[in-house]
């Protein structure tokens, strides 16, 4: 087991630890009164907010957005933000353009939080509120747990936001925890099924030339980040889209060298067409569901757990391969290509 997969097989322990601190973390969040709350970080910190932001807006019942920090202004700003709670992530805690996007944020009358991956963070020397995520050790420069962690702390603090809306109850949101603990109890059988399934096609599925992960709306963070994954570990080409975004020229690339994986939570009914019609040019192409299929063109996990949570399955294959992948082709799946690259780009306070 490489320290990637260690890191993967902690996260439902360490999620579970995230779950009982959640009342004292996040006890002052209801007595703030937000009425907006805006999301910040870039890599896999993005990711998370972009794909929690809509199941976000269903719990805390205010507008919810998460974007990318060079996209804040002060005119972007503009108005009376004293009920915007600005949460600025960073998994590291230590990135420059979050941190300026903060100290805008602040400028402009924000509430401003921090989600960091340790305490004590450099981004939380701005912060009104200190949203630690309690990632546990994750030292491998490709982060899977912090992911997992990310999310579950963003949809912790909209039921505590929501709580304080009365958009829910006490009773709603220790059921909305006792599901995570539920989907967090068959994340093991998940792995496993991703590992078998990538571990028996690993030499074919390495020789890759570019790949395109291809996901519903829904998905869409962790479509982003399922594709950053596999690029950072096994460094060849790999981008992201929404299935919509893919039909609007994206298709024009496929050819004989393209592997393409789709993300399958049953809320696009044009996926099987999709890959009928891609099969002409290519025959590496590949489904991801949660349904107990496992063949060579398609892996299911063979869990069942609720929709809105399904963002805590949905990646594992992706991760599990970028754990596997790189070890074929005699890259350590835990190193960064350059380990001093944010020293040398002056892009984060501290190395990690």
């Amino acid at each position: 087991m490489n320290l990637v997969q260690q890191y993967i097989k902690e996260t439902p322990a360490q999620l579970n630890k995230i779950i009982a601190g959640s009342i004292e973390l996040f006890s002052s969040i209801a007595d703030l009164d937000i009425k907006r709350i805006i999301l910040i970080g870039s890599g896999t910190s993005y990711h998370s907010g972009a794909e929690m932001q809509q199941l976000m807006r269903v719990k805390s019942g205010v507008q919810v957005e998460s974007y990318y920090p060079f996209l804040i202004t002060k005119e972007f700003l503009k108005g009376d933000n004293s009920h915007t709670l600005f949460v600025g992530i960073s998994q590291g805690g230590s990135s420059f353009t979050t941190f300026d996007s903060m100290k805008l944020a602040k400028e402009a009358g924000c509430i401003v939080g921090t989600m960091a991956g340790e305490e004590d963070a450099y981004i939380d020397q701005l912060a009104d509120v200190v949203m630690t995520v309690n990632i546990g050790e994750e030292h491998a420069g490709a982060k899977t747990k912090g992911f997992y962690a990310t999310k579950l702390n963003l949809l912790l603090l909209a039921e505590y936001v929501g709580l304080g809306n009365g958009t829910v109850t006490q009773a709603q949101v220790d059921a909305d925890v006792n599901a995570v603990e539920q989907v967090l109890d068959v994340f093991p059988n998940a792995y496993e099924k991703a590992y078998k399934w990538v571990d028996a096609r690993k030499e074919q599925l390495a020789k890759a030339d570019n790949i395109r992960v291809v996901g519903p709306a829904g998905l869409y963070g962790d479509v982003l980040e399922s594709a950053l994954k596999l690029l950072e570990t096994c460094r060849l080409p790999v981008t992201g889209y929404d299935f919509d975004e893919f039909i609007h020229g994206v298709y024009n690339a496929i050819d004989e060298k393209s592997t393409v994986f789709f993300m399958d939570d049953g809320s696009e009914p044009r996926v099987h067409k999709m890959l009928e019609v891609l099969s002409e040019w290519s025959d590496r192409l590949y489904i991801v569901s949660l349904n107990d299929a496992d063949d060579d063109h398609h892996v299911g996990y063979d869990v069942q757990v609720p929709q809105e949570l399904e963002t805590f399955i949905f990646p594992l294959l992706f991760q599990v391969a970028a754990s596997i992948l790189p070890e074929v082709k005699g890259i350590d799946p835990s190193m960064p290509k350059d380990p001093q690259f944010h020293m040398k780009l002056g892009s984060k306070k501290f190395n990690h």
